[in-house]
């Protein structure tokens, strides 16, 4: 008789348009208001540092499931000498992004240190993780140090990869020199330098461009020039760039495999991003693609 009873009283509900759904729980908390449901990501996953200079990522908090509520960020870093900090702790209306600045020392011990990252959702108790690796080199404050020691590989895809570093180079500018491998002769991938920004994300500033047709490209400005310098892969070419900062210019050589050095351009307008810029923060590449190439950047110098 009773189970007669909740099937008359089961029917009565879905004939008047009712429908009896279970309450979502999370975490083992009643899932009230919004779904609790997020996703976690990090751009990039690591940077190379120098000993005392700061490298910084994005946190990026996006909805899952139409969650709209508030996400707290928090981050704790493997090393006592090395602080991680965030621009904004707090997203709200389910999305958002922040930047996660983490800062070294000049005494900060060279090696690999990870950076834990929380966000957590408190209304529901739910919380994710993601980390961040911050690989520190030994100080540059020799001129002509290698920085870093080791070479910097940018699969495409990876986003801009950063080799941050505290460089303050004298009135008239600076020279800098280093070798680069494309894995393939139809890449689209930019190296340059990023100077310290009033904004939370400082841009790479595009110096030499890989193009997809096999040339190597130098920017005058915020474009590019002709190339008749072609790259093939697997081969490795020294870059010498010389920057007047003063003066906003830089000329561009370039040694290929067997080769003298060649002149990629002389006295070109430095990209809008560097103009007036006495302080660079470091250096970086981005290779745009195709899937699976990769450039390889090694022995990168500053005098």
């Amino acid at each position: 008789m009773r189970k007669f009873a909740l099937l008359l009283a089961a029917l009565f509900l879905v004939a008047n348009g009712c429908v009896i759904s279970p309450r979502r729980t999370v975490n083992g908390s009643g899932g009230g208001g919004s779904n609790s449901e997020f996703s976690l990501s990090a751009n990039p996953t690591s940077q190379s540092v120098s000993a005392g200079a700061a490298a910084t990522f994005t946190i990026s908090v996006r909805a899952v499931n139409s969650f709209t509520g508030t996400v707290t960020l928090s981050a704790s870093s493997a090393s006592s000498s090395v602080a991680a900090s965030f621009d904004n702790t707090t997203i709200t209306g389910g999305s958002g992004s922040a930047v996660l600045t983490v800062s070294t020392t000049s005494t900060t011990p060279s090696g690999n240190v990870a950076i834990t990252v929380t966000a957590s959702d408190t209304a529901n108790n739910v919380s994710q993780n993601v980390s961040v690796t911050t690989s520190v080199q030994a100080a540059a404050s020799i001129a002509g140090a290698i920085v870093p020691a080791g070479c910097v590989n940018s699969p495409a895809g990876s986003g801009l990869q950063r080799v941050s570093l505290p460089l303050t180079p004298d009135a008239h500018g600076f020279t800098a020199t280093f070798d680069a491998t494309p894995s393939t002769s139809a890449m689209d991938a930019s190296l340059g330098f990023f100077s310290p920004a009033s904004g939370p994300h400082p841009q790479l500033s595009e110096f030499i461009h890989f193009s997809p047709p096999g040339f190597i490209q130098a920017a005058n400005g915020d474009g590019l020039i002709p190339s008749n310098v072609p790259y093939a892969a697997g081969q490795t070419y020294h870059f010498r760039m010389t920057e007047n900062l003063p003066a906003a210019t830089y000329s561009l050589f370039v040694t290929p495999p067997g080769a003298t050095e060649m002149p990629l351009g002389t006295n070109l307008q430095v990209p809008g991003g560097q103009r007036g810029v006495m302080t660079l923060a470091g250096w970086g590449l981005l290779v745009n693609g195709p899937d699976g190439a990769t450039l390889s950047v090694c022995n990168f110098t500053l005098r």
